[in-house]
């Protein structure tokens, strides 16, 4: 997550695998294509240290 990396000074190669704190292919199957089953909703997850928001949109909140 670039995102992270950047608040966190270090390059995202250097923060754990995101696959670690969440299945991203089960993100993929909800929210990531036209057929997907939900069009509406969101994930949480807590990685390295942050709460992340997955919304169907696509769009995402750290916190």
């Amino acid at each position: 997550m670039t995102e992270i990396s950047r608040l966190e000074g270090v390059e995202p190669f250097e923060l754990p695998p995101l696959e670690d704190c969440v299945d991203t292919e089960s993100l993929d199957s909800l929210f990531g294509r036209p057929d997907a089953p939900f069009h509406e909703g969101e994930v949480k997850f807590r990685y390295a240290g942050y709460d992340v928001t997955v919304k169907y949109t696509g769009e995402f909140d750290i916190a």
